[in-house]
């Protein structure tokens, strides 16, 4: 028997990435959830705080499901390592859609919610592979990761959130490429200006 805590949880992700912490009311998330509204201040003490822990428990499965694969980057090849830690985030990233709805939502909300991580590298395989593969002159050296790393994330996490606009300009497109083979040559443009120079000024 799924816990009150967990029932609250999922109804909470669900109505927060629909509606914003603003727009939620706490009655939206019991009736789904099927629990006392007492539940919520017992569990997590306010609906602000409910609304952190939602996005935190999205992060968490994102992350948690991402691991494996970027754990198995770090093995390959600079390039080849980059581009399999890029791809397995679209799918850790996929099977968490509502996660990119709740980022919106703090988004316009200018990030007021969740803290700063405890480090400036949220996730340490991945400044592994580019170090690496700037030592071995595969990635260039003039681009810090923070630099990379936040213009791959900020590509890849607007990706579904365009899509039904981009849905339109593909449909034009001739011949027109499947989902996969854009997701590949968006990598690839991402990696290739990891791996360039700068262009003459």
């Amino acid at each position: 028997m799924t816990d009150s805590r967990s029932l609250l949880l999922a109804a909470a992700v669900e109505a927060f990435a629909k509606y914003g912490l603003r727009g939620t009311r706490v009655q939206n998330i019991t009736q789904k959830a099927g629990v006392n509204e007492r539940m919520i201040y017992h569990h997590f003490g306010s609906k602000e705080r409910l609304y952190e822990e939602a996005i935190r428990d999205q992060q968490q499965r994102l992350f948690t499901a991402w691991k494996p694969a970027l754990k198995h980057a770090t093995t390959l090849p600079p390039y080849e390592g980059m581009r399999a830690a890029l791809m397995s985030f679209v799918d850790a990233l996929s099977a968490s859609p509502l996660l990119v709805k709740l980022w919106m939502h703090e988004s316009l909300g200018g990030w007021q919610t969740l803290p700063l991580p405890d480090t400036d590298t949220p996730v340490p395989e991945m400044r592994a592979i580019y170090e690496r593969g700037q030592q071995e002159g595969v990635f260039r050296q003039d681009c810090p990761f923070f630099v990379m790393y936040t213009t791959a994330m900020s590509a890849l996490i607007a990706m579904p959130i365009l899509s039904g606009r981009d849905a339109k300009i593909i449909a034009n497109a001739s011949p027109k490429p499947d989902q996969t083979e854009i997701l590949g040559m968006v990598i690839d443009q991402l990696i290739d200006g990891m791996s360039g120079p700068l262009p003459p000024r």
